[in-house]
């Protein structure tokens, strides 16, 4: 088993060590209450005292709608006393101010060289064209799957809901508001709330939707907040000042602008079974249970992990956390406590055999009967709302330009959160730019399932930068969320995790700019995904945060950041069996001084304080670095949560998930059995080459000198099929090829959205180039063509034509697009099964042998960044050609281009 004892071994001076230990077999002191003390529950993870401060300010309302119990069936329940409770405050004063761990401090941080981990790779693209995954320990702790994030676990499109009420922007004139930045107009907010309420009265139809309130293109000045009913959806016209704008003012400052969720999910503890197992891994399905005659599949239910004080302390979590600093702040630090750190887990089980339940979806970490174990009960979410949106609006909070920013807490009287998320399944919102908010975009709380947020955007924040302020996206509780194509700037926290939070999340495809770290914040969140976040100011990471804020520490476990770009990108091990943290693969620039280019994986968190590294990094020192591999060059496939989702529910209905639905929907834009005549659809550069339909196919072979036979007349031996065609935007193309010739000379490719430069005779339509297609010299292609090329080599090549500039000066790299990529020989006599999907910033390539179903290659390029730097436009429309050197022979058939 993994200790702290280890890393901490291996890297402290000997003195240090002996302070570490004698200080870690402490054990807490704090004088335990009464079980039988009566204190009261407002709903929140904490009760009170009578003689609680929090308590006493409450009105005698608000303390008698609080539900009263006796403190032992709190703590049955996993509520503790809060902070302020006199009961909790006395045991925490101690009259010796801790001492720090790390005294005396050593010189030097000491740093963790990088050594590729022997597992790697832990996730690859298998032979049958899906990913193939190692466990990470010898008790079959695996790496997540991310894919049933989001709505409805990501199975189908986000649903068009149709409209029921519509609405168009008040008439009226608006009229300065004192020193807020916008002006104050006719409150719309009861004739939209109204709309709302009418919409969720609605019958429900089989899925749980009632309909759509749309509100026209224009400004709504909304004086309060907005709920939005289950099965209701808020719509717009646009996300931008041409679209539907709604301003908000709230007279408090801080609030929610639009809410969604109702109900509350019922627990029955009373049924609680225990887990059998001695140890569940991190990815767990199956799991045993002393009894499970009472569950069924559809059950949900509440896996609870039920950690003990052994937990903590392996951790680090315990008594240590006041002795990382020591002095009087150490004494500020809050050890963890057991009853504190009681994981819920909500699952569906898919099946029952015997004493064992499948659930639907994986536990995002280890369960271990000598920490605790866990058990399962029921659970009801019936009364949740579902079916929620909110989508093409621009929601704006007005605030008070008259306010100074001290830095701290200043009320610029504007929202906190645009829209907030609690208690709701199977909810989205997309398409939504928010600004002036105080705390988050959209914000995920207790009770939410399955939520999906795209496309959307946080946009100048006000408020303090400080904590508890500007996290842009975060996940602050329930479970199976997705953030997909999102966009932050000037965020503290752009992409976030709160506390005991159960995954899996996934933040796929999003951007930060100008933002500061995007992380699990604190105390223990499990399951995130960071899947291609670029942030080209912030970091990225999953770590221990320490003794940070009264004791962050742990904030992460199981987390992995995947192909990401950003300046600092940090992984740590926690140390207990089954949970680790990963960086695998990076997409942005290698960075000098970094031990591995990209990702700075060592291990420089310090708690050195009256040191010349005080508040240079907080937290622990040398705790083990994470999982990292390919720290400077992206790894196939580009995207995991896209791949995954590919393996689950097969390509098109993954492309028709993330493209939208009924956009989704493929269009044909070009199909050729190829059996017919071959001049109806193409035409042909290249005199020697030869055509012939046939019931098979199209046989294309080029001409037959070649360049060592004679280096000049060779360049008229190859030749170029051509699309009469053109294509513009993504596209995906597919077609069969069987090899005829078995030479060893030259290759054939595929060249996609082909045009001239424009310059003449190089014009952008290559048909019209006349007499210089007849000798398809490769030289004039790749100087004055602007095109993708795939080139089938033993080294599969892709490139970006043309490879000169506009002074005909060659590029550095000759247009490679990332490294070359073994995959084996295209063999004659075997057919296979050529795939591409093109899109704006990326190219993908997958080859399969028919006959065997063996997927030769399944790999992504980035062609946003080409060798060297070099960042030519994106290419958007033109022909697709197929292009063979001379020797080459090949039957084609089924050529298809699809739009999604």
């Amino acid at each position: 088993m993994k200790t702290i004892f280890r890393s901490i071994a291996l890297n402290l001076p000997i003195p240090v060590l002996i302070i570490f230990l004698s200080l870690f077999c402490m054990q807490p002191t704090a004088a335990q209450n009464a079980d039988t003390t009566t204190v009261y529950w407002g709903g929140k993870k904490r009760v009170h005292v009578t003689d609680c401060i929090r308590f006493r300010q409450l009105g005698s309302d608000e303390q008698a709608a609080m539900k009263k119990m006796t403190l032992a069936a709190a703590r049955a329940q996993g509520l503790a006393l809060c902070s302020r409770c006199p009961a909790t405050t006395a045991a925490e004063t101690i009259t010796d101010l801790p001492e720090s761990w790390v005294k005396p401090a050593p010189t030097t941080i000491p740093i963790h060289t990088f050594e590729p981990d022997p597992l790697q790779p832990l996730v690859s693209m298998g032979a049958e064209g899906k990913l193939v995954y190692k466990s990470y320990s010898d008790r079959g702790d695996r790496v997540l799957d991310w894919s049933r994030t989001g709505y409805k676990q990501s199975n189908v499109p986000i649903p068009n809901v149709p409209v029921g009420e519509t609405l168009w922007p008040p008439s009226g004139e608006s009229s300065r508001d004192g020193t807020m930045a916008y002006p104050k107009g006719p409150d719309s907010q009861p004739a939209i709330q109204a709309a709302l309420n009418k919409m969720g009265d609605m019958k429900a139809d089989s899925r749980g939707i009632k309909g759509a309130v749309l509100l026209k293109a224009g400004t709504y000045y909304v004086s309060g907040s907005l709920h939005i009913p289950s099965g209701v959806v808020l719509r717009g016209e646009g996300n931008d000042e041409n679209g539907t704008k709604l301003i908000f003012r709230t007279d408090k400052g801080g609030e929610t602008a639009i809410t969604i969720g109702e109900g509350e999910i019922q627990q029955f503890r009373e049924g609680s079974v225990r887990i059998t197992d001695a140890y569940l891994p991190s990815g767990s399905y199956e799991l045993s249970v002393t009894n499970a005659v009472s569950f069924k599949p559809g059950d949900f239910v509440f896996v609870r992990k039920t950690v003990n004080q052994q937990w903590i302390e392996d951790l680090g979590m315990g008594e240590r956390l006041r002795h990382i600093r020591g002095g009087k702040e150490g004494a500020k630090k809050k050890p963890w406590k057991p009853e504190s750190y009681q994981f819920m887990h909500l699952r569906e089980i898919a099946k029952v055999q015997g004493n064992t339940l499948t659930l639907q979806v994986m536990l995002p970490q280890s369960i271990a009967k000598e920490h605790g174990g866990g058990e399962v009960f029921k659970a009801d979410v019936g009364s949740l709302a579902t079916h929620s949106g909110v989508e093409s609006l621009l929601l704006v909070s007005n605030f008070d330009t008259g306010v100074k920013d001290t830095g701290k807490s200043a009320n610029f009287m504007n929202y906190k959160t645009a829209v907030s998320i609690s208690n709701a399944r199977d909810s989205w919102v997309r398409n939504v730019t928010a600004k002036h908010l105080q705390f988050a975009a959209v914000a995920m709380g207790n009770g939410s399932q399955q939520v999906t947020v795209r496309n959307c955007a946080y946009l100048e924040p006000i408020g303090p930068n400080r904590g508890g302020f500007r996290y842009a996206f975060v996940m602050g509780g329930g479970s199976g969320h997705l953030v997909y194509k999102c966009y932050s700037e000037d965020a503290r926290h752009d992409f976030a995790g709160g506390a005991r939070t159960m995954g899996p999340f996934a933040f796929v495809n999003s951007t930060a700019v100008r933002g500061q770290q995007s992380e699990p914040h604190h105390r223990w969140g499990t399951g995130y995904l960071y899947d291609n976040i670029t942030t080209k100011d912030g970091s990225i990471a999953a770590i221990n945060r320490g003794d940070s804020g009264t004791g962050h520490g742990w904030s992460a476990a199981n987390t992995m950041i995947w192909n990401c770009d950003a300046p600092s990108i940090v992984v740590f091990d926690p140390e207990t069996e089954g949970e680790n943290n990963f960086a695998i693969g990076y997409t942005g620039q290698q960075k000098e001084g970094f031990d591995s280019n990209g990702i700075k994986y060592a291990n420089t968190r310090s708690g050195y304080w009256g040191t010349p590294q005080q508040g240079k990094f907080y937290g622990y020192a040398l705790m083990g670095s994470g999982h990292i591999e390919s720290p400077d060059a992206a790894v196939t496939p580009r995207s995991l949560f896209v791949q995954q989702l590919i393996d689950r529910i097969g390509q098109q209905q993954a492309m028709r998930v993330l493209n939208e639905g009924q956009e989704a929907e493929p269009q044909i834009l070009f199909e050729d059995p190829m059996t017919g005549d071959w001049q109806e659809n193409w035409f042909l550069d290249g005199k020697h080459a030869s055509l012939r339909n046939s019931a098979d196919g199209l046989f294309f072979a080029g001409g037959t000198v070649t360049k060592n036979d004679d280096s000049l007349e060779y360049h008229a031996h190859h030749a170029v099929l051509w699309t009469k065609k053109e294509f513009e935007g993504d596209i995906n193309i597919s077609y069969e090829m069987r090899r005829i010739d078995d030479s060893d000379y030259g290759t054939t490719l595929l060249y996609i959205q082909a045009q001239g430069i424009g310059i003449p005779p190089y014009l952008e339509d290559i048909s019209t180039w006349n007499h210089l297609r007849e000798i398809p010299d490769m030289g004039i292609y790749f100087t004055y063509m602007d095109l993708l090329s795939l080139s089938f080599r033993e080294n599969l090549r892709s490139k970006r034509y043309p490879w000169r500039d506009e002074h005909l000066n060659w590029y550095p790299g000759r247009g490679l697009i990332e490294p070359m990529v073994d995959y084996g020989k295209i063999l004659p006599g075997k057919t296979y099964l050529v795939q591409v999907e093109k899109r704006a910033a990326s190219l993908r390539l997958r080859l399969v042998e028919k006959e065997s179903g063996h997927c030769m290659i399944d790999h992504t390029w980035n062609t946003d960044a080409i060798a060297a730097g070099i960042e030519p436009r994106q290419i958007q429309k033109g022909r697709i050609g197929l292009r063979h050197m001379a020797t080459r022979q090949f039957v084609y058939r089924d050529f298809k281009v699809e739009q999604y």
